[in-house]
């Protein structure tokens, strides 16, 4: 049985490597993104979401407090033609506040529950991220050094084929011609 490896080259492991090497570099750039896309979130829901709906929500109350106050006016003067269209401003505009409210309370859930429904997933990045910066380049130094170690082999085995060779020669050529070793002067 041959028990020699039959090593002609590196190169694939070599390539595996160079590409390991890539992807570890990929794969803390992903894990960085999303941890910022998480931080960028937060910060529109909290600032930017939570200004938006309040600005939206005292304009549009300023805006139904007028038309209120001008279909008073014009019930007032019995200018009933203007009456129909000004009932229809401030309608609008009681449906269009009372939605607003809606969101800007869907917002404030959103903002108290967000860390509650990212946690969980943040934490399965936690283990990602430890694989990406400890397992990885483990996995690379492993391949480096198993190139260094075939490398070595694929030099020395040659040699020592060779000599193996020669050296089991010898020996038999020294006990005599004989498979048994035993010389035929007997």
């Amino acid at each position: 049985m041959d028990r020699q490896a039959k090593v002609t080259s590196v190169d694939a492991l070599t390539a595996f490597r160079a590409s390991l090497v890539l992807y570890m570099g990929s794969v803390g750039n992903a894990l960085d993104e999303v941890r910022d896309e998480v931080r960028r979130m937060r910060t529109w829901l909290q600032v930017d979401q939570k200004s938006y709906w309040g600005g939206q929500l005292k304009r549009l109350r300023k805006q139904l407090e007028q038309a209120e106050a001008e279909l008073f006016t014009s019930r007032l003067s019995a200018m009933t033609s203007h009456s129909a269209a000004r009932q229809m401003a401030v309608t609008r505009l009681r449906r269009l506040v009372r939605e607003s409210e809606e969101r800007a309370k869907l917002l404030q859930k959103w903002i108290r529950n967000y860390d509650t429904l990212v946690e969980p997933l943040l934490k399965k990045l936690d283990g990602m991220q430890h694989f990406a910066s400890h397992d990885l380049p483990k996995a690379v130094s492993s391949l480096a050094q198993a190139e260094r170690t075939l490398d070595d082999y694929t030099r020395i085995a040659p040699e020592g084929v060779a000599d193996g060779k020669a050296v089991a020669g010898e020996s038999q050529e020294a006990e005599g011609d004989s498979p048994g070793g035993k010389g035929e002067d007997r």
